[in-house]
């Protein structure tokens, strides 16, 4: 299975769940992905910095990666960017407007929460649902899902030619 290919050893670094990606084969070939269109990625956060931390394994991953440290931000992309995913990294911003902004998107969007050793992925909206209260996931289980999810954006966006014919 393709998330069982993403899933390692996690290292003790603070990307718990996607660090370990840049160590995996890519198990897509490379004029695939050079074809379809990259599944967008934002990350929110405090810091730039956030962003050249995840950027490797997500780029890895086959992502187009943005990062917005505001809501005025995540806005001002919105206006020229189709985001597929969104990582919340930290509780400084206030999920209740980002979802509003994003409910009935096609948006897949998560919230880390830190917990003493590692952290949980809280799902915020599926497929532009929400679905705030649903079961989180530990990072390993995360990984696969993230994996799923960007697999499922690969698929689609390479068979959507294919039904225009």
């Amino acid at each position: 299975m393709f998330c069982e290919l993403l899933v390692t050893k996690l290292p003790a670094q603070p990307l718990p769940t996607l660090a370990s990606w840049g160590d995996q084969e890519d198990v897509r070939s490379g004029s695939q992905v050079d074809e379809t269109r990259k599944p967008n990625v934002l990350l929110i956060g405090e810091s730039p910095y956030l962003l050249s931390l995840w950027r490797p394994p997500l780029a890895k991953a086959g992502c187009q990666c943005h990062f917005a440290e505001s809501h005025q931000e995540t806005v001002k992309l919105l206006t020229h960017t189709e985001l597929d995913i969104v990582l919340s990294l930290n509780g400084q911003h206030g999920l209740s407007k980002i979802v509003a902004l994003l409910a009935g998107s096609r948006v897949s969007m998560f919230h880390r929460v830190p917990v003493e050793e590692g952290c949980w992925w809280l799902p915020v909206l599926r497929n532009g649902h929400n679905c705030l209260g649903a079961a989180a996931f530990r990072p390993n289980e995360f990984t696969c899902v993230f994996s799923e999810i960007v697999k499922g954006i690969i698929t689609e966006a390479t068979l959507s030619p294919l039904s225009t014919i």
